[in-house]
């Protein structure tokens, strides 16, 4: 088999857990002799681009934005076009949502895998109606499918309840990180004022409805004998910086790695999401995490060896006491944390099973 082309398109690279993912997966696949592009769109207003895009070879579809705009879609399809009479791909691959719906309308030779970062199910920024209307065209999207990857199988189990795609078109594959450098950064506790015999816990995010940072102002008023640090930015970060209880410092956009190597604990408050890179990273870096239990969070944390799960507000404040009455007599948390996470969501593993389903892909089409 001959080198592998693969076209990658995305709507957004803005900064977070899908852009990081999207480009270890590119990078690493780089690595075992794909030949990758990315085709992507540019940030609204009010959020950054990450600069791991700097890492990647791409190119700017002015038009392509997550939002639905006939006039600028139609541009966007256009420009796509021309991309792909230019590099060739043997295969495409979209990325959430908007670029699935795009590439996947056209008829064409070239077969498509969709990727779901998550999915819009429990999303409370999609009302009843725009979800019913989503699950149907996903319903039709799927069948122009060759295959479709979750992070996860409980996103894919979800989404087959819905009935979004056949049980033989999915591939749930976990993300894979690069191990955080904890043990190379500085420890800037002092610089927030924090002690070095103080419990930190770490919430590390987008400030939007749907991460619930609200919920960790809640928690913490429940624990003030705890210091919580909350690194991120976003549309609400302003007003959880003012409803924020003294035990809480809102700190911005940080280096995550610095973040973990001052964290005794990892927090994650979302109402949805799919596989949280946050969460692993915290694992890797020896953090055991306490979180809702949403998507495929509970393949990442393993509750009570490596953390625990919570369903609603009282048991992430249970699940916090747990987790630091435990770490205050064993290092086991931490050491199982690490273990599972270093077997599970290396960024070699990822690119490893992604290039293998599009083997089986092409081969399937008479590549």
């Amino acid at each position: 088999m001959s080198e592998i082309r693969v076209l990658h398109v995305i709507a957004r690279m803005n900064v977070g857990g899908t852009a990081t993912y999207i480009a270890n997966l590119i990078n690493s696949l780089n690595s075992l002799g794909v030949k990758n592009l990315l085709a992507m769109g540019s940030v609204p207003k009010g959020e950054a681009e990450d600069s791991i895009v700097e890492s990647l070879k791409f190119v700017r579809v002015a038009d392509l934005s997550r939002e639905l705009d006939p006039s600028r879609d139609f541009k966007a399809y256009r420009k796509l076009m021309k991309i792909i009479e230019e590099f060739q791909p043997d295969l495409i691959h979209t990325h959430t949502f908007k670029a699935g719906f795009l590439l996947r309308l056209r008829a064409g030779q070239i077969p498509v895998v969709h990727s779901f970062h998550g999915h819009h199910l429990y999303d409370p920024e999609f009302g009843l109606v725009k979800r019913v209307v989503l699950n149907l065209l996903e319903r039709r999207l799927a069948k122009r499918s060759v295959a479709i990857v979750t992070i996860g199988r409980k996103v894919r189990d979800e989404l087959l309840e819905v009935g979004i795609g056949e049980i033989s078109q999915f591939y749930p594959i976990a993300p894979g990180i690069e191990e955080p450098k904890v043990d190379l950064v500085a420890d800037r506790r002092g610089e927030f004022g924090i002690l070095k015999n103080e419990i930190v816990v770490m919430w590390l995010g987008r400030f939007t409805q749907v991460k619930r940072p609200d919920l960790v102002l809640d928690v913490a008023r429940a624990l003030p004998e705890v210091t919580f640090v909350m690194a991120g930015g976003g549309e609400l970060f302003e007003l959880c910086k003012e409803r924020a209880p003294r035990n809480v410092k809102l700190v911005g956009f940080q280096n995550k790695d610095e973040m973990w190597k001052m964290a005794d604990i990892g927090l994650c408050t979302s109402d949805s999401e799919g596989m949280p890179l946050s969460l692993i990273e915290a694992q890797m870096a020896g953090v055991p995490v306490v979180s809702t239990d949403v998507g495929s969070v509970s393949e990442i944390v393993i509750d009570g060896v490596t953390g625990k799960l919570a369903r609603d507000l009282p048991g992430l404040i249970e699940g916090i006491r747990w987790v630091k009455k435990s770490i205050s007599n064993s290092d086991d948390l931490g050491v199982e944390s690490r273990k599972h996470a270093l077997a599970n969501f290396t960024t070699e593993k990822v690119a490893t099973l992604h290039l293998e389903l599009y083997k089986e892909v092409l081969d399937k089409v008479g590549w």
